[in-house]
C-alpha cells in the first residue's frame, strides 16, 4: 500500500521540492518592453550624486585645458578659472549669457559711435553735398522748398547706394533724424548758392550754358546737358520767365539793380495786373501801350507766350557787372567765382530755414485763381506771401506749380503735359541764347556720359504735385 509523500523529511531522507507551475507572459512582447534596468537597485556614488555639478577631478582637468588654451590665445586666465570654479553648469550658462549680452551691447555702442562719426565727417558731408546739389539742379525736380526735404529724404532711403548712406544710419531713429537735419542744412546752403549765382550772373553777358556748367561743376562736379540748361535758364535767364527779376521787382529790392535795370519788356506776359500797375507807376510808363507797341498784339495765348527777342527799354547794365570788353566769362572763371559763393553763403540771410513753419506757400490756389494778385501784397486787403528775399524759393515753387497746373488744364494726358512743360523750358533757354549767343561751341560742352548716380537722381527724383 502506497502512502502519500510528506513534505517533511526525516533524518536520512532527501527533501522533496514541491513542483512549481510556470505560466507564460500575458503578451509575447511584454517582457521585451521592460527596461533592462527594471528592478535593478543601484548603489549611490557620492562622486556622481549631482550630474550638473563638476567633480573635483573634472574641474582639475578643465583648468589644465583652460590654462593651455589661454596661453595659446594670449588671454588672461583669471576670469576663466573663476568661471570654472563656479562648478555648476547652470551658473556657467548664466555667466555665458550675461557676457554675450555685454559684448553685444558694447559692439552696438561702438558701431553707433562709428556711424555717428561717419555722419559728422567732412568726407561724408562733401559726398552728400554733391548728390544734393545734383538734386537741386535736376531738370525734373518738382519744387525747391515746398516738401522738398521730405521727398529727398524718401528718395535717399530707397537709394542708399546712390548717396552712399550706411544702412545703420537709416535704421536708427536718432541717426536718421541727424541725417535729416544735415540734409536740410545742405539744401538751404545750396539754394543760397544758386540764388547768389543768379544774382551775380544777372547782368553778366555770359552764355547760359557756361553758367550752368560752372555752377554744376563748382558744386558737385556733375555733368550737365541741355535739360539742365533749360532749368537753369528758368532761374537765370534775363527774359520772359526771369523769376529773379520778377521777384526783386515785387519786393522792391533795388539794392543790386534799379527798377530800370530789372525791367525788361518781355517780362510783360508773365506779369499779373498788380505788377503791371506797380511798374507803370514807378517807371511812369503806359504798360498796355508799351505791350501793344512791342508785340503788336501777336502774343500767343495762355500763361506761356512764345519766346520773344529782347526789346529792353531804358535798361543799362550795372557798372562793374557786365564785362566791359564785351567778351564772355569762361567756365573756369565762373567756376572759381561760384565756388567762392558756395563757401561764402548768402549775405541776405538766405541761410535761414526755408522749409519751416510759416515759410511754405499755404494758399497757392488763391494766388493761381486771382489774376490781379502776384503775392507781393500790392493789392489792398490781400496779405503778402513774399515779403523778403528769404521767400524767393517759395516764389519759384509757386511759379513752377502755376506752370504745371496751367499745362494740365490744357493737356489732360500726362505724357503731353510733360512734353509741353519741357517745350516751355526750351523756349526760355532759346530766348537767352538769342540775346547772349556766346563764343563757345555747344557740342564741346555736352556731356556724353553721366555718372550712374546722377542718372539715378534725374530719373528717380520725381513726385506728384
Amino acid at each position: 500500500m502506497s502512502h502519500p509523500q510528506s513534505s517533511r523529511s526525516t533524518s536520512g531522507e532527501v527533501p522533496v521540492i514541491p513542483e512549481l507551475e510556470i505560466q507564460p507572459p500575458s503578451s509575447p512582447t511584454s517582457s521585451l518592453n521592460e527596461p533592462i534596468s527594471a528592478g535593478v537597485r543601484r548603489r549611490r556614488d557620492s562622486r556622481t550624486s549631482d550630474p550638473i555639478k563638476l567633480t573635483p577631478q573634472c574641474t582639475k582637468h578643465l583648468k589644465m585645458y583652460a590654462k593651455k588654451l589661454c596661453e595659446d590665445n594670449d588671454v588672461p586666465t583669471g576670469e576663466v578659472m573663476c568661471f570654472i570654479d563656479s562648478g555648476d553648469i547652470f551658473y556657467m550658462l548664466i555667466d555665458l549669457k550675461v557676457t554675450l549680452i555685454k559684448l553685444c551691447e558694447g559692439n552696438k555702442a561702438s558701431k553707433m559711435q562709428e556711424l555717428k562719426d561717419a555722419l559728422e565727417s567732412k568726407d561724408f558731408e562733401n559726398g552728400l553735398f554733391n548728390r544734393l546739389f545734383a538734386c537741386m539742379l535736376s531738370p525734373n525736380i518738382m519744387a525747391y522748398v515746398t516738401d522738398t526735404q521730405s521727398h529727398i529724404m524718401d528718395f535717399i532711403t530707397s537709394h542708399c547706394d546712390v548717396f552712399k548712406i550706411p544702412l545703420g544710419i537709416l535704421e536708427d531713429v536718432e541717426l536718421r533724424a541727424q541725417l535729416g537735419k544735415s540734409v536740410t542744412k545742405l539744401l538751404t546752403s545750396i539754394r543760397s548758392a544758386i540764388k547768389t549765382a543768379a544774382s551775380f550772373y544777372f547782368f553778366a553777358a555770359t552764355l547760359i550754358i557756361i553758367i550752368a556748367v560752372a555752377l554744376a561743376r563748382s558744386g558737385s562736379g556733375m555733368e550737365v546737358d541741355s535739360t539742365h540748361w533749360n532749368r537753369v535758364a528758368l532761374l537765370l535767364v534775363r527774359g520772359q520767365r526771369h523769376l529773379l527779376r520778377i521777384f526783386l521787382i515785387g519786393i522792391s529790392d533795388y539794392k543790386s539793380a534799379s527798377l530800370e535795370e530789372l525791367f525788361s519788356a518781355y517780362l510783360l506776359p508773365s506779369l499779373k495786373q498788380d505788377m503791371r500797375a506797380k511798374i507803370g507807376c514807378e517807371l511812369d510808363v503806359n504798360i498796355e501801350q508799351l505791350e501793344r507797341d512791342l508785340f503788336n498784339d501777336n502774343r500767343a495765348p495762355g500763361f506761356n507766350d512764345q519766346a520773344l527777342p529782347e526789346t529792353r527799354a531804358n535798361v543799362n547794365c550795372a557798372p562793374g557787372v557786365r564785362n566791359t570788353n564785351g567778351t564772355n566769362l569762361d567756365g573756369e572763371e565762373l567756376g572759381d567765382q561760384t565756388r567762392a559763393q558756395l563757401d561764402g553763403g548768402d549775405a541776405d540771410g538766405e541761410d535761414e530755414e526755408l522749409n519751416g513753419p510759416g515759410n511754405n506757400i499755404e494758399s497757392t490756389t488763391v494766388l493761381q485763381d486771382d489774376p490781379l494778385d502776384s503775392g507781393f501784397g500790392l493789392v489792398e486787403g490781400i496779405p503778402a506771401q513774399y515779403n523778403n528775399t528769404i521767400r524767393f524759393w517759395n516764389f519759384v515753387d509757386h511759379s513752377l506749380l502755376t506752370m504745371r497746373q496751367t499745362v494740365k488744364e490744357s493737356f489732360p494726358i500726362p505724357a503731353e503735359q510733360e512734353k509741353e512743360l519741357q517745350k516751355l523750358f526750351i523756349e526760355i533757354f532759346q530766348a537767352d541764347l538769342a540775346e547772349f549767343p556766346g563764343g563757345k561751341k555747344v557740342s564741346k560742352l555736352i556731356s556724353k556720359t553721366n555718372p550712374r548716380w546722377q542718372t539715378a537722381i534725374q530719373n528717380g527724383l520725381i513726385w506728384a504735385t
